[in-house]
């Protein structure tokens, strides 16, 4: 269980910071790089749903891991779609933001599992 609490801390704790930063970003703040205009609502919805995780985890709820997924691979699909087709149009900044929400969400699937094996 403390695995699931470490991983909702994380879940939560990246939730906010995208939040906080396509919030931000909505509201007209100019991080001082070209922002693709449909990024900070992206950052600031996933932000939001990233919360569903985050609870589920702290609760041990049955669909944490599901949710956890969820979340990695919509991020995954986004950073591809940078990398692909928006690849002259993105920030490196935004495409270094996506890849630290990645690795963070690996991390939480890793306490996931590593949870899992440990019952």
């Amino acid at each position: 269980m403390t695995l699931y609490r470490i991983a909702s801390i994380l879940a939560f704790l990246v939730g906010i910071m995208s939040i906080v930063a396509g919030g931000k970003a909505m509201q007209g703040w100019n991080p001082g790089y070209s922002v693709l205009s449909w990024l900070p609502v992206y950052n600031f919805v996933m932000g939001l749903l990233a919360l569903i995780p985050a609870i589920l985890l702290w609760v041990n709820h049955r669909y944490a891991l599901a949710a956890s997924i969820a979340t990695l691979g919509i991020h995954t699909l986004v950073l591809l779609l940078l990398l692909t087709v928006f690849r002259d149009q993105v920030a490196v900044q935004s495409i270094a933001a996506m890849i630290f929400r990645l690795v963070v969400w690996i991390v939480i699937l890793g306490l996931i599992f590593f949870q899992g094996r440990t019952r």
